[in-house]
């Protein structure tokens, strides 16, 4: 240490010239972009993993509905809203629609993506994830 601080005070030329620490500089500069996109890979990833298990939810009231164990849409709802309660997702709208022309039931949740993130960074959009699924109704009965 002492010999650097006595070459430095001797040829301050020289010691502009040393391209010594410059990696370590940009690695500072460069640190908090890396940081922020891994960041939001993160959250990406936890809005896709939300929407699988919203996905899930939905997917099993239809097939229960499908099935005949919930008669009415209401029961639909009433399960979803459950289902997703006890995984700390609170939806902002549930529908289930059946359509006895086509024999479908048709159930959309709308989550708030905010729900879904870590860190929020893109929660200043106020996104809104939309799931969608439909299952056709079976009949025993014939």
């Amino acid at each position: 240490m002492v010999d650097l601080i006595t070459s430095t005070l001797r040829s301050p030329a020289r010691f502009l010239r040393r391209q010594d620490g410059t990696a370590t500089v940009e690695a500072v500069l460069w640190f908090p972009i890396f940081l922020a996109i891994f960041g939001l890979m993160i959250d990406a990833t936890m809005i896709f993993h939300g929407e699988s298990d919203v996905l899930d939810v939905i997917q099993d009231a239809n097939r229960n509905r499908s099935i005949g164990r919930f008669t009415t849409d209401d029961e639909v709802v009433a399960f979803i809203n459950t289902m997703l309660a006890a995984e700390s997702i609170k939806p902002k709208t549930v529908t289930a629609v059946t359509d006895p022309t086509t024999a479908i039931i048709t159930t959309s949740v709308v989550v708030p993506m905010k729900q879904f993130q870590v860190f929020g960074w893109s929660s200043l959009l106020n996104l809104e994830v939309t799931v969608t699924a439909g299952h056709l109704l079976e009949d025993w009965t014939a």
